[in-house]
């Protein structure tokens, strides 16, 4: 730790305009992290630079000198905050600089107390300011700061001391958003607005501390110990570009008498995702439009506008899924001592295969119905980050294939004849990181040749088949290639397929298919539960085709 001899001394303004610099520079450092993060209300990768443009406002407006007391450089703060805010995250930002003025109220300097106090203000005043509060935003994470910092300052009422706890606690709320919010999980991100505010606390307190530099790069906390990859998830960049988005409209409304709560149920009615609040005879007001014409019509009724900024949120939404996908395309592969190259398809296996492969892994699409080429699996291989490469076909049908690539590459390519990626995943399982590409591979082999697989899908056609007459439309599993059971659905079959085996198994799980519906994968973990109590028995989604579920029996 670098401690410089500019430590923030606590007289007059000073401090409170040092951490407020400190803070703009700390999410200067980290806007292009925060902006990919940026998925909610509307991915348009803006976050980071609305907040950096709203604390620049501010800090356009500190005064040079720090003779002025901190009461009356926090009202200029506040009005600042309000005018200059960007977009919806620095509406929400604005709160908390308005909570600061208040809780410093007519004190001339900052204590541990009133920052305690003026988090709390800014989460009141933020679900105040929204018709329809969401939790795992900005919102969440200044009310658990709120609580952290009056329990932090009950104990020790420094400044120091509650700021450090708060800057951690802000860490600890962003990393749980995702479990509060869908869409950041479905993107596999965490709230880009909540994380803007702890950057900006780390700054403030380094700032505070006098250590050096003030603005430095902050990892992203995720849950699970995972590590933000930088990019959001392939599928939610796509469907993000299906959705009209509107514009985003934001102006402010200067009268003597501003009636808030009706300004903001007006805009309720005409648009999405309002932000309305205000002070000293100003509202400041954002709101998403169809229409932008239409909300600055309604703002005229109330007043005077002026600060007007509208932006194209379907171009802004555009824009930001295609600096997604080309930072991901453009983007090399980091080098690892053993690569990956795994068949698979389906969501929900493609995620598991990259997770269970920590990194090291790459994903050729390919299955039952659409089986790679040799030349798919060559370049696969050759684009792999190593010159070590283990391969997966993970089907049957592939495997020929795959046991061409060794040949045609200069890099050692090791085949594991995985014959379904039920196979293929138990094989990761036992892949070792640190272990040698030898000892990798005769791990792996062994594993998959411990697996049975089995398949339960619905026939497309009438069939008979080793002695089983099966109608288009009625349900059958296969272990192991055999047809094991024939039924009219899939989880009467499925059950079945677990009555012969159970007796042989210790461990079974079931990859539930893109067919089958959250409330089927509800009932058959219910099922399974019920009727199989004793057995270690794990349903996990898949989101492959064709199989309503695949089962591997270990």
């Amino acid at each position: 730790m670098q401690n410089s001899t500019s430590v923030i001394q606590s007289a007059s303004s000073a401090r409170l305009t040092g951490m407020i610099r400190a803070a703009t520079m700390a999410v200067e450092a980290n806007r292009d992290t925060i902006n990919a993060l940026n998925v909610f209300p509307v991915p348009d990768g803006d976050t980071g630079t609305n907040m950096l443009l709203t604390l620049r406002s501010i800090v356009n407006d500190l005064p040079t000198y720090s003779s002025e007391s901190a009461n009356s450089v926090s009202k200029t703060i506040a009005r600042s905050a309000l005018l200059g805010a960007r977009g919806n995250s620095g509406l929400i930002l604005a709160q908390y600089f308005k909570g600061l003025a208040e809780a410093i109220g007519e004190s001339t300097e900052l204590t541990g107390e009133h920052f305690a106090k003026s988090i709390r203000v800014a989460a009141i005043n933020s679900y105040k300011a929204l018709p329809n509060p969401v939790e795992g935003t900005m919102l969440t994470v200044y009310r658990e700061c709120a609580e952290a910092a009056e329990n932090s300052a009950a104990q020790d009422n420094s400044l120091e001391s509650v700021l450090a706890d708060v800057a951690e606690e802000a860490l600890a709320s962003v990393r749980r958003t995702p479990n509060l919010l869908p869409v950041l999980a479905e993107a596999e991100v965490v709230d880009s607005g909540g994380f803007g505010f702890a950057v900006m606390l780390d700054g403030a307190l380094r700032a505070l501390r006098g250590e050096e530099p003030v603005g430095r790069v902050i990892e992203v906390p995720m849950p699970s110990g995972k590590k933000f990859s930088g990019f959001v998830k392939a599928d939610f960049v796509d469907a993000s570009e299906e959705i009209d988005w509107g514009y985003c409209t934001v102006f402010a409304i200067q009268a003597e008498t501003l009636d808030l709560d009706k300004i903001r149920s007006h805009m309720d009615r005409i648009g999405r995702s309002p932000i309305v609040d205000g002070t000293d005879g100003i509202a400041k007001v954002h709101v998403h439009m169809k229409d932008p014409g239409e909300a600055l019509t309604a703002g005229n009724s109330y007043g005077e506008l002026s600060n007007i900024e509208i932006a194209n949120m379907d171009e802004q939404a555009a824009g930001w899924a295609a600096d997604r996908r080309n930072t991901a395309e453009s983007s090399p592969a980091k080098p690892v001592a053993i690569a990956i190259v795994a068949v698979a398809a389906g969501d929900g296996l493609t995620d598991l295969i990259n997770s269970a492969g920590m990194g090291a892994t790459s994903i050729v699409e390919g299955g039952d119905t659409m089986n790679p080429s040799v030349s798919d699996l060559h370049l696969a291989v050759e684009a792999a980050p190593s010159n070590n490469v283990i391969l997966l076909p993970n089907n049957k049908n592939i495997v020929p294939a795959a046991k061409e690539v060794p040949a045609l590459s200069e890099k050692d390519v090791r085949v594991i004849a995985t014959r379904s990626v039920q196979t293929g995943v138990a094989a990761l399982l036992a892949f070792n990181v640190t272990g040698s590409l030898d000892d990798n591979e005769e791990a792996m082999n062994e594993v998959a040749g411990e697996v049975g697989d089995g398949r339960v899908c619905l026939a497309s056609r009438d069939v008979t088949v080793y002695g089983h007459e099966i109608r288009k439309g009625m349900a059958f599993a296969t272990f192991d290639d055999e047809i094991v059971a024939v039924g009219r659905e899939p989880l009467c079959v499925l059950t079945k397929l677990i009555d012969l085996k159970a007796d042989d198994a210790e461990i079974i799980t079931v990859y539930t298919g893109e067919s089958v519906k959250a409330e089927q994968i509800e009932t058959t973990t219910e099922t399974l539960e019920e009727k199989y109590g004793e057995l270690d028995i794990e349903i996990v989604y898949g989101g492959q085709p064709h199989y309503d579920y695949l089962i591997a029996v270990e």
